[in-house]
């Protein structure tokens, strides 16, 4: 009976981490998916800038301050309204209702703190990458 328990635990960290892929990619997605909108919006200041001598690098990295940091300060917020919210959850204890005693164990609960890195991580280098594609076609 013990073999099932195993392999459904291990199912179900396959599933986390999956999970975890997809809420990566699709903010990546989405990341880029603004960047392209703001350097298409922006395409004559981008225009000028060339005029008096920026380089695409110095352009790129810009945009790419401003999306990096917004997902930094996003990816804060948001893990600190979800760290609130798993601290009000109720314990296993206190009502036997669906969806209690979850939370976080000992050392587990430094793990939130990585969310917000990760998040700038990826839209840095989703930012990069869209800005070298817009800038390489408004060339």
């Amino acid at each position: 009976w013990r073999r099932p328990l195993v392999a459904a635990a291990s199912r179900l960290r396959l599933l986390g981490w999956v999970s975890i892929g997809l809420i990566a990619a699709a903010t990546g997605a989405m990341i880029t998916l603004a960047a392209n909108a703001a350097l298409a919006a922006n395409a004559q200041v981008i225009a000028v800038l060339r005029l008096v001598g920026a380089t695409d690098a110095y352009i790129a990295g810009a945009f790419v301050r401003r999306f990096t940091l917004r997902a930094l300060g996003g990816a804060a917020v948001g893990t600190c309204l979800a760290v609130i919210g798993i601290l009000l959850m109720p314990d296993a204890g206190e009502a036997g209702g669906f969806l209690t005693g979850l939370g976080f164990q000992g050392w587990h609960w430094i793990w939130p703190l990585a969310v917000p890195p990760l998040a700038a991580l990826v839209a840095l280098l989703a930012t990069q990458a869209a800005a070298r594609r817009v800038l390489g076609e408004l060339a």
